[in-house]
């Protein structure tokens, strides 16, 4: 991507295109099912789930229809994230904060097989959130 593309990416796209890819990855959704609900190609919903392309009223409409959740879903934490996201406008690589979403940690969690390993990991997460 070039520097003038990245640099002109709005912090509330990126935010709502980040909750997008970690809605549809919660609930196992590929692209191709999701751009095919929506009349669209996996590229245009990468485009939009990066941010480099602004989601119309009607698409967040439907995704929202089509992901089980509400539109403000999409917005939920973006105060949080204005700050930082405005800072940086979206110019880190997209690839390398994916691991960081809450998505790929709950796919990842959901794959552990042991009930008391994933307690045990609960318990870990849950004790470190209060002392912060």
């Amino acid at each position: 991507m070039s520097k003038k593309k990245q640099d002109s990416i709005h912090y509330v796209d990126a935010h709502v295109g980040k909750r997008l890819r970690q809605r549809r990855l919660m609930l196992k959704i590929s692209q191709d099912q999701l751009a095919n609900y929506v009349n669209l190609t996996f590229q245009q919903i990468q485009k939009y789930e990066k941010g480099l392309n602004r989601i119309s009223c009607s698409k967040l409409f439907e995704f929202a229809k089509f992901l089980q959740t509400d539109v403000a879903y999409f917005f939920r934490g973006l105060n949080e994230d204005q700050s930082s996201m405005a800072a940086d406008s979206a110019s880190a690589d997209y690839s390398s904060t994916e691991q960081m979403e809450p998505a790929t940690l709950l796919k990842a969690f959901t794959n552990i097989r042991s009930n008391q390993l994933k307690q045990n990991i609960l318990n870990i997460v849950c004790s470190l959130s209060d002392q912060q």
